[in-house]
């Protein structure tokens, strides 16, 4: 114990045991409050705690610094609670987004006021913070190819693709299968109040369609000597800048990846992996109000480990802390 704290005060570089130990003691690594919304920071300089926050949106915590991924914590009516409203986000030192679609982004205004964090996205993003009040100080538009440095941490962005899984299916498929879980999740139909609620979120977006070419953007993280985390939040084609980033990078250590559509959203997920050979993969924009709606993880992860054995698939609830050590790449998941 006293040569764990040592090393952790000196900086000095833990074993795989060590590591596991100090993050199993790490306060971080045990609360389920977000460092954005006032919970503990890591203490190790080495450990990164991920947290998914419901669809897309993750927090990612190093060294003192808050990265916001997404931003669409108020879903609307029925969904079910993150556990943290817009309004509890009070620290960010950056927000990543994937893409301007409401439900990617359609709190980042709200978010980036609060903490005075800048908004990085595609240019879609730009004109819906302004509406929602935020600084056009605060936006920074990429395209792909940008790099960003933070303490100790590098950010590539690369382009990448919405998706394509309505081409890939019968017409009308996916429509009738939205009917038949409607009908099958018991739901009673949206009262007025819910549909202004409902309305009002989705105009926190952008419906652009060049979005799906020139707006979905890829974020690649490496944290220290060469931790690397993936964020990704549309399964489409493998693009030119996707491959680029392969190059230099050809495994990541974490991918957060999206998986909607149930049968139809597994190929393209599976491609994802293929491409970029995470050990640990972090499934988002599966989860909808009921349980019908909610797609299991279980059969993409099947599928998953058929295509790359050695990737474990993680389905965590809302806040959990997944802890990583960047120098040994040891995890620990809290409660």
């Amino acid at each position: 114990m006293v040569a764990i704290v040592l090393a952790l005060f000196a900086g000095s570089s833990l074993s795989a045991q060590g590591a596991k130990a100090a993050m199993q003691q790490d306060p971080a690594c045990q609360s389920l409050t977000p460092v954005s919304a006032g919970g503990p920071a890591p203490k190790d300089p080495e450990t990164v705690v991920v947290r998914w926050l419901g669809w897309t949106n993750y927090e990612v915590a190093y060294r003192g610094d808050v990265f916001l991924l997404d931003a669409y914590y108020d879903r609307g009516p029925r969904m079910h609670p993150i556990g943290v409203a817009p309004a509890d986000i009070k620290k960010a030192n950056a927000i990543f987004i994937g893409h301007a679609h409401f439900d990617h982004m359609s709190d980042a205004a709200a978010v980036a006021k609060q903490t005075g964090a800048p908004v990085i996205g595609a240019s879609f993003a730009s004109e819906v913070l302004m509406k929602g009040g935020a600084a056009p100080r605060q936006f920074k538009a990429v395209r792909g190819g940008e790099v960003m440095q933070y303490p100790g941490v590098t950010v590539e962005a690369a382009l990448g693709h919405h998706n394509v899984i309505a081409t890939t299916v019968p017409q009308g498929f996916l429509e009738k299968q939205a009917a038949a879980l409607e009908v099958a999740s018991l739901q009673k139909p949206l009262l007025d109040a819910e549909k202004q609620q409902l309305d009002a979120v989705r105009a926190r977006g952008s419906r652009d369609p060049k979005i799906a070419d020139e707006g979905v953007i890829n974020y690649l993280f490496t944290f220290g000597n060469g931790f690397h985390l993936l964020f990704a939040d549309s399964p489409g084609p493998i693009t030119d800048g996707q491959r680029a980033l392969i190059q230099k990078v050809p495994a990541v250590d974490v991918a957060m990846l999206p998986y909607f559509d149930f049968e139809a959203g597994i190929p393209p997920l599976v491609d994802l992996v293929k491409a970029f050979k995470p050990s640990t993969v972090f499934l988002g924009h599966h989860d909808a109000e009921g349980t019908m709606k909610w797609a299991s993880n279980y059969p993409a992860a099947l599928a998953i480990r058929d295509a790359s054995p050695k990737t474990r698939t993680m389905d965590v609830i809302y806040r959990t802390p997944v802890c990583f050590n960047a120098a040994t790449k040891e995890m620990f998941v809290g409660w």
